[in-house]
């Protein structure tokens, strides 16, 4: 997640308010992932070891089910209690529709 400037890897810009997603596949055979950024980007890392569950992922979104994501962009787009205020300078992004074709 890029939260100031923009981030570059193998010819694929992230740029502001962007999230780059890597997959096990993205590593293999000990390759390593290469990122470039100009002095002063910040970003954040996000990771860990996979889920014994299959799961579906959209935007900052994580969910067993299409019907779950679908409803978890309504409630975050309508300030839901579910997804509280955290206290930052950054502002509170819409999210974004689910792209068509999108398999649950």
């Amino acid at each position: 997640m890029v939260s100031e400037g923009q981030v570059e890897s193998e010819g694929k810009v992230c740029r502001q308010d962007q999230l780059f997603r890597f997959h096990d596949s993205d590593v293999a055979n000990n390759k390593s992932i290469k990122l470039a950024a100009k002095k002063g980007t910040r970003s954040m890392f996000i990771g860990g070891e996979p889920l014994n569950n299959q799961v579906l992922t959209w935007w900052n979104f994580v969910a067993d089910n299409k019907a779950e994501v679908e409803q978890s962009i309504i409630n975050w787009n309508n300030g839901h209690e579910r997804f509280v205020n955290v206290d930052s300078d950054m502002k509170r992004l819409p999210a974004p529709e689910l792209p068509r074709g999108f398999k649950g």
